[in-house]
């Protein structure tokens, strides 16, 4: 369609004029997509390393895998200095090392496309996760080892690996997309690419909807600005009401903020020591700070 593709050129130039964010990103080859995909990573310091492992001998350390959303990519994970947060943490020892790569979605929703065409999650599974595991070992390796974290599309990907997979211990989804087949209240450019990606039968698309899955057995924690302009923070309320019904245990994070990086990025930096599992954190914990805390656990 000539006006996405003058969209997708829109975006290539403004990469063109960002030289320094571009050159931060390392470029992933894949077999599955025929192309290189480009990711953000965080790799400790070799002496950070040391001194973990050297007071935690045996212990793995935490891979996390992040999911930009629709509009965002792993540019982002360095412009908002989550990268440079971690490093800063842990070098002062306040958090354990832990790998984290943020990845470049082309619309994919992290998942495989209906026709076969464009594999995304395979990728993911087959190609990326294990390619770092084989560069940085110590790292991941296994479920309890790993965790995911995403934001609106890439919240709705994480509740779908966390279940599709069960290669992740935990699990955080901020302003999930909560989206629903057959998709005919969605913007044309969002429908055209889940349409593409899904199947329209409301039935068949059950394995990828979270509402029916609930993110499989990770630890889960769910959270929205309560400004949200796709009122995200009332579906978190539902989900956590449908988890609670079903025995499954989830923790909603809402507090003040919109469907942006102003909300997201306090909120990923507080919930950092869970996902890469810092010892004083422990299991799932509310918020001081969070404005709603909703914990659905089973009776």
């Amino acid at each position: 369609m000539p006006a996405l593709r003058v969209l997708w050129l829109l975006i290539a130039l403004v990469a063109t004029w960002f030289p320094g964010r571009a050159a931060a990103l390392e470029r992933i080859p894949s077999t599955r997509l025929k192309r290189e995909i480009p990711v953000a990573l965080h790799v400790p310091k070799e002496a950070v390393i040391q001194r973990w492992t050297a007071a935690h001998p045996g212990q793995p350390m935490q891979l996390v895998l992040f999911l930009p959303g629709a509009w965002d990519g792993p540019e982002d994970f360095l412009r908002e200095g989550l990268a440079a947060f971690l490093a800063d943490r842990e070098a002062k020892g306040e958090l354990p090392p832990s790998l984290w790569v943020a990845v470049t979605h082309f619309q994919s929703w992290y998942a495989d496309r209906a026709d076969g065409s464009f594999p995304y999650e395979r990728f993911l599974m087959d190609e990326l996760l294990p390619l770092l595991e084989a560069r940085h070992p110590g790292f991941g390796g296994t479920p309890q080892a790993r965790s995911l974290a995403g934001l609106s599309m890439g919240g709705f990907g994480a509740l779908n690996l966390a279940a599709r997979t069960g290669a992740f211990s935990r699990c955080l989804a901020l302003s999930p997309a909560f989206v629903d087949a057959p998709f005919t209240s969605y913007q044309w450019f969002i429908r055209r690419s889940l349409r593409r990606t899904f199947p329209l039968d409301p039935v068949l698309f059950a394995p990828w909807n979270p509402w029916s899955h609930l993110g499989g057995d990770a630890e889960l924690v769910i959270g929205a600005g309560t400004e949200d302009r796709y009122h995200l923070a009332g579906a978190c309320r539902d989900f956590a009401r449908l988890c609670a019904d079903r025995g499954r245990p989830v923790q909603v994070d809402l507090r003040p903020g919109g469907h942006d990086w102003a909300y997201w990025t306090p909120v990923f930096k507080d919930w950092m020591p869970w996902l890469v599992r810092a010892p004083d954190r422990g299991r799932i914990v509310p918020l001081a700070n969070a404005v709603s805390s909703l914990a659905a656990q089973p009776s």
